[in-house]
């Protein structure tokens, strides 16, 4: 029986796969399948890229890394648990060369490093690397070949730090341990470690490091040493995962809940297409049921059809996957060197299986309407309202489960779904009052624009679901490309006006001094200045942070590292408090703190949880008192974590102050001698800054193109379903029309009315929808007000109505080959 089920299935299929229903159906389920399967390849080549990369990069078998240098007694302890020890300083500094700088990482390196791997240097720029066992020798420093292109130098010039000279004696090529910068792009330089001791850098500002090679046991029990006597430093070992894994999985969940608006475009496609299937399979499974067939047998012979298409869609899939994973690897290898496209069959496998089960959940309406229905019911296509809701409560099933498949963060989440909610909310309610209103004002009218406003009153639910569904993609392309394009002009003028052109992110309290000296001296302008000192948060309520929480995301990934503590009496100028209450002034209760909105959104955090900070080799408990969040009008500089200045009488940690300032261009030049005098002293110009910002927003304007034009692609399929779907009643409408004497001349001008409303109404929602995303995340994320470009926004009308117009014509030609005789047949 299952048999003659499978082969019935099978021609039944084969005579609808070449209806444009079916299709269209397989362009939505290729579309999405091959977002999914791409997505997924790319991650398990980039995850395992950073596995292989973690074992030949981290240059020891486990690397202990913070702020302070351990004292005898922890460097005792732990070479009783390691078989050998390498150990590295590092510090940011400012590399000056004439009157060039440039900012680097400037590391010593002892006689016992490299631990594993090959440190390779050459003589000369472009020399090839050759082997090389520990540092330079005193009063050497050797770069990297972007260092000496950047500062015009050639081997044997010679370069002063902090007052001291350096012979440029060699090219550094390559260090074994270069997995331990992350993601960072920072230039390098290396001296050694006398010299380092030698420039005087504050002890605060030096991260240490301490290479050791160890078995799997010494590693375990080195990782039980580190949580109970070094809890603020960081381990990172060949059995433990990459420090970019985490960053790598934030940007996929990102990408994943992105993908959210592919579903939901595709549920209003496959819904407009399915009340077509619904009626096929009804009538087929009606005729078999009549022959003697149970309601099983139809349900079964719908599902092997459903089953066929998916297997019969595969190929091309996968081929097409497989061309896009190539070509993203190929173009992520300017990020990951290295990097190659290999293939695996398990993500292919489990993605499959996890789209399949997707569009089951979407063609479930179809199986049980042919469950629920009569022989009768099913003969007259009798949908019935239950089946209509059921349709619903699937989509939405689908759409809850992608967001809590990939969200890592509420916030965003949330913003996510507003944002698609408000749209699909101004859809609705402007296609509605535009076709309720236009019909009202032009009942005493004659004419082909109140005849066609009448006709689209009188269909309104399946032009609201177009007018959804184009304007949804309208929405979205709109959202991507537009706001991101404005957001980089709004962040540079918003800093441009309150914080200057130069930002100094790192100053010690003696360098702070200067610089204000420096400053009244030159008649610059210092806008703003704020203290505070590094804490590393350990734990949450007594709970390790990591075993708090574990979901990724850019708070948890921030507060793994050293984060700026501020204090301050009365609420600064740019927060606001959201919760809780502000300590009093004066106060004497310095064990409480307030923590950025997003950070208790993002970690779970409430008021009266405590959290444990250590602050240079002192462990402290605060407790939430308040959490606070961005407000324009004072400047950006705002700290994720503030505290009473009562609390700096009882920890002992050093001081560090941000600053902004106002240079005109002739005082540029001035910056050279002080960073001469003090190379760790951290400034960036808004310049720089700028330049990074448009830097990242290439690269995001890249992944959103290719994004985008899958929204293109599911817009136009959206567009060819809702007028697939009622092809039927327009061919009828249009019978009607010519049976009153009227030409399909009329019947076209009628379609192109009924499409210009259609694309004025989609384009306005789209536009309104995204001023007001565009307020939303302005106001939330950088609270700026959104002040768009009306200009763009006049020809992204333009656009939007030519292209709707254009492409809803011309896929309903087939509705204008209608006929009186036509009418009077089915009649």
């Amino acid at each position: 029986m299952l048999s003659q089920n499978i082969q019935l299935a099978w021609h039944f299929f084969q005579q609808q796969k070449s209806a444009s229903y079916q299709r269209l159906l397989r362009w939505t389920q290729g579309i999405l399948m091959i977002f999914i399967i791409t997505l997924s390849l790319t991650s398990n080549s980039i995850q395992d890229y950073l596995q292989n990369n973690l074992q030949g990069l981290l240059g020891a078998d486990a690397v202990i890394s913070q702020q302070q240098m351990l004292t005898p007694q922890q460097l005792s302890a732990l070479s009783k648990l390691t078989n050998k020890i390498a150990t590295t300083q590092q510090v940011s500094t400012t590399l000056t060369h004439g009157a060039q700088w440039q900012q680097a990482k400037l590391k010593a390196v002892d006689d016992s490093y490299p631990l594993q791997g090959e440190l390779l240097t050459a003589t000369t720029l472009h020399g090839e690397g050759q082997v090389t066992k520990g540092g330079p020798n005193t009063g050497d420093i050797w770069l990297d070949a972007r260092l000496f292109a950047s500062l015009s130098l050639n081997i044997g010039d010679v370069i002063v730090i902090a007052g001291q000279d350096f012979i440029v004696s060699r090219v550094l090529v390559h260090e074994p341990d270069r997995l331990m910068e992350g993601h960072s792009v920072a230039m390098r330089a290396m001296i050694n470690p006398a010299d380092m001791n030698g420039l005087g850098f504050s002890a605060e500002l030096i991260r240490h490091r301490y290479l050791v090679n160890a078995d799997t046991e010494q590693t375990n029990q080195l990782i039980k040493w580190q949580q109970e006597y070094l809890p603020a430093a960081q381990v990172y070992h060949k059995k433990g995962n990459h420090p970019l894994a985490l960053f790598w999985q934030r940007t996929e969940n990102f990408l994943g809940l992105a993908s959210i608006i592919l579903f939901f475009m595709a549920a209003i496609a496959i819904e407009q297409l399915t009340q077509i299937h619904m009626k096929k399979d009804q009538y087929f499974s009606a005729i078999c049921m009549s022959l003697g067939a149970s309601k099983i047998t139809g349900v079964q012979v719908s599902m092997f059809k459903w089953l066929l298409g998916i297997a019969t869609l595969l190929p091309a899939v996968l081929l097409l996957s497989i061309a896009a994973h190539w070509s993203i690897v190929n173009w992520l290898g300017g990020t990951f060197s290295d990097l190659q496209w290999s293939w695996d069959l398990w993500p292919v496998v489990r993605s499959v299986a996890a789209i399949s089960l997707v569009f089951a959940v979407f063609h479930a309406p179809v199986w049980f309407s042919l469950y629920k229905n009569s022989v009768g019911r099913l003969f007259h296509n009798n949908n019935s309202g239950l089946s209509h809701w059921f349709s619903k409560m699937c989509s939405v099933l689908v759409l809850s489960g992608v967001a809590v498949s990939y969200s890592d963060n509420g916030l965003l989440t949330l913003m996510m779904v507003s944002a698609i909610v408000i749209t699909i909310g101004l859809m609705i309610i402007m296609s509605w009052s535009s076709l309720t209103l236009g019909e009202k004002l032009t009942q005493q009218i004659s004419g082909l624009i109140p005849f066609a406003l009448f006709m689209m009153k009188q269909r309104i639910l399946s032009k609201s679901t177009q007018i959804i569904g184009v304007g949804l993609s309208a929405f979205m392309l709109l959202f991507t490309l537009m706001l991101l394009k404005d957001l980089g002009a709004s962040m540079s003028s918003y800093q441009r006006e309150h914080d200057g052109n130069v930002i100094v992110s790192q100053a010690t309290q003696g360098q702070m001094t200067h610089i204000q000296t420096w400053a009244k001296q030159n008649a610059i302008n210092i806008r703003q200045s704020k203290p505070y000192m590094y804490a590393k948060l350990i734990a949450v309520n007594e709970q390790s942070l990591a075993a708090f929480t574990q979901k990724p995301s850019d708070s948890l990934a921030t507060l793994s590292n050293a984060i700026r503590l501020h204090w301050t009496q009365v609420i600064p100028a740019n927060n606001r408090v959201v919760s809780g209450q502000w300590w009093q002034s004066n106060t004497q209760d310095w064990q409480q703190v307030s923590i950025e909105q997003e950070i208790m959104t993002d970690l779970g955090l409430t008021l009266g949880d405590s959290l444990t900070f250590v602050v240079g080799q002192q462990s402290i408990k605060f407790t939430i008192a308040a959490s606070h969040e961005f407000k324009p009008g004072g400047g950006s500089m705002t700290f994720w974590v503030q505290m009473p200045p009562a609390a700096l009488a009882h920890i002992d940690g050093a001081h560090f102050n941000m600053a902004s300032m106002e240079l005109n261009d002739q005082q540029f030049h001035l910056l050279t001698p002080l960073w001469q005098k003090f190379p760790t002293l951290r400034m960036t110009s808004l310049k720089e800054m700028t330049a990074r910002f448009d830097n990242i927003l290439a690269m995001i304007t890249k992944v959103i193109s290719g994004f985008s034009l899958m929204i293109i692609l599911l817009a136009s399929v959206v567009i060819l379903a809702s007028v697939n779907a009622l092809e039927l009643k327009e061919k009828k409408k249009n019978s009607i029309i010519m049976s009153f004497g009227f030409t399909r001349g009329t019947c076209f001008k009628l379609n192109i009315i009924e499409w210009l409303v259609t694309a004025g109404i989609t384009a306005a929602g789209a536009i309104l929808g995204t001023y007001i995303a565009g307020l939303l995340i302005y106001q939330s994320q950088f609270s700026l007000t959104y002040q768009p470009d009306f200009i763009w926004l006049l020809l992204t009308l333009s656009l939007v109505l030519c292209s709707v117009t254009c492409f809803g014509i011309y896929a309903s030609r087939h509705s204008l080959r209608s006929s009186v005789r036509t009418l009077m047949s089915e009649a």
